[in-house]
This record gives structure tokens, C-alpha cells and sequence, in this order.
């Protein structure tokens, strides 16, 4: 890798950075509050809905990770 490229390579991570991390820190905090919420029994498959929904937005971001360090 030349050394233009692992600049550029860091430039990326460095956007990787600042824009999903905080999306990450927020969904776990979604995460710990609908595990902090739920009763059981009562509100169960309410909260999985949630728990499934903030999982596919993660594996978005993940994809969306690969994605972009594929490219740089």
C-alpha cells in the first residue's frame, strides 16, 4: 500500500469514525432500555420486534462498513 493510499485508507476510517460509531452507541443504548423495559410475558414480542429492527440496522451499518473499506 502506498503511502498515498494507507493516507487515504485512514482518511476513510477516520469518516467511519464520526459517522456510524455514534449511530452504533446509540442503538445499543436502545437496546439496553428495551431490555430494561420489557416484562416478561406481557410486552415480549413487542420488544423482540424492537431488539430484530435495531439488528437489521446494525448489520446495515456493518455492510456499510465493509463496503467502504473495500473501496478505500
Amino acid at each position: 500500500m502506498s503511502h498515498h493510499d494507507h493516507k487515504r485508507f485512514d482518511s476513510t476510517l477516520d469518516r467511519i469514525e464520526q459517522a456510524i460509531l455514534p449511530n452504533l452507541s446509540r442503538l445499543l443504548h436502545q437496546v439496553l432500555e428495551s431490555a430494561a423495559q420489557a416484562r416478561a410475558g406481557v410486552d415480549a414480542e413487542e420488544h423482540a420486534a424492537g431488539l430484530r429492527g435495531t439488528a437489521r440496522k446494525v448489520a446495515q451499518l456493518t455492510d456499510l462498513v465493509a463496503m467502504v473499506t473495500r473501496r478505500a
